[in-house]
């Protein structure tokens, strides 16, 4: 009986020590090499900004029953290799309306039964642009957009119909959009007035009305009643029109002097980045031994931009025992305030030039300016 409890004895602690020897065994390589379980999850991109996906189409379209209302619908995303879908997500609200997300081209003509006795009815078209899904821009984005569709009953007066072209601009160009009127009294485009007007003086945005210019006006042949024409936005010489929305009216006046209602068309204008300045250049000049204190602020003269620094010389380097730091403004990101201890114990009896590169740049757009700064600081020897 002992030998068998002795063998028996012999044999457990012979398993112990193989179970110590490996105690991981068949466990996965993940456990066996302490990685965490999502160690190698692929972590998702982040959806692209708003300011990467554009939805073009007219804010507001006029139109009445019976008449067809006609525009355009396009998209964009400023991302190189995203591509992108366009639909309607309620284009059976519009009974026979048609839209071909390869032109971008809307169609439809409102019937009677829509706007029943009432004077006019305002619809609303819900418009989705989603990128697609690629192995390098793998997560999804989504832009949407809704278009105001105005339908009265019955012609009384000319009708602006649209506007429609790039709504972001860039001070510095001009830029042209087209504008659709629909004035059953004229015979041809002779008979056809559009002023420009500023929006009223309660509008959320300021007027730009004076940038803006008609063009000549012509019969759209494919619409009869209906003519087109240009508006020339001049912003190659606003150089200092700061960044913002703005806000111009269009009204077309028959040859009867009557004036249809007043087409608010809102744009956004970016403004273009200026060199960043310095306030001072040069130091007050120090005779060696000095110690001093020193302050300025780099800034973007118009006050659209967001202000960096982006390299800079060690001044303690040039001049030890100095110190100078820059931190943009707290209330004005277009500004930076540097500020710092200039000493020259132990100084040369020179000319000594602190080097800066200062970027100046605008979340709205991909703009950039790099401007190279000097401090220089101006070093005399004392007097015996």
């Amino acid at each position: 009986m002992k030998l068998v409890l002795a063998l028996l004895t012999s044999l457990m602690f012979l398993t112990a020590c193989e179970m110590q020897q490996d105690p991981l065994s068949g466990a996965s390589d993940q456990v066996r090499e302490g990685r965490l379980p999502d160690t190698n999850k692929p972590v998702a991109e982040k959806p692209l900004p708003k300011e990467a996906m554009q939805i073009d189409a007219p804010v507001l379209v006029n139109g009445r029953v019976g008449s067809q209302m006609e525009f355009k619908i396009l998209g964009r995303v400023m991302t190189p290799d995203v591509g992108f879908t366009l639909s309607i997500d309620n284009l059976a609200d519009f009974p026979d309306a048609t839209f071909d997300a390869a032109t971008g081209d809307f169609k439809w003509t409102p019937v009677k039964a829509l706007v029943g006795g009432r004077p006019s009815v305002e619809l609303v078209l819900r418009i989705t642009l989603a990128t697609q899904s690629t192995e390098k821009n793998p997560t999804i984005s989504v832009e949407k957009k809704a278009v105001s569709l105005v339908v009265v009953n019955s012609y009384s007066k000319p009708i602006v119909n649209t506007v429609t072209g790039q709504a972001q601009l860039l001070v510095g160009k001009n830029y042209t959009m087209e504008f659709q009127v629909e004035d059953i009294d004229a015979f041809s485009e002779d008979d056809v007035t559009v002023m420009i007007r500023d929006c009223p003086s309660n509008y959320y945005s300021d007027s730009i009305a004076h940038l803006v210019e008609v063009k000549k006006v012509k019969a759209d042949t494919a619409n009869p009643g209906k003519y087109v024409g240009e508006l020339s936005i001049g912003l190659s010489s606003a150089d200092m029109l700061p960044s913002g929305n703005y806000c111009f009216g269009l009204v077309a006046v028959s040859k009867h002097g009557v004036s249809s209602e007043l087409y608010k068309k809102e744009v956004s204008v970016e403004a273009k980045l200026k060199k960043t300045k310095m306030t001072m250049n040069l130091a007050p000049v120090m005779k060696v031994g000095e110690i001093a204190q020193v302050a300025f602020s780099i800034y973007d003269p118009s006050g659209n931009g967001i202000v960096t620094m982006t390299s800079m010389d060690d001044i303690a380097t040039l001049l030890p025992g100095s110190s100078l730091s820059c931190k943009q403004n707290g209330s004005a990101k277009f500004q930076l305030d540097c500020s710092g201890v200039i000493n020259t114990t132990g100084a040369e009896a020179k000319i000594y030039t602190l080097n800066m590169v200062v970027e100046n740049s605008t979340s709205r757009s991909n703009q950039k300016v790099t401007t190279d700064h000097t401090l220089r600081i101006n070093v005399k020897a004392a007097t015996p």
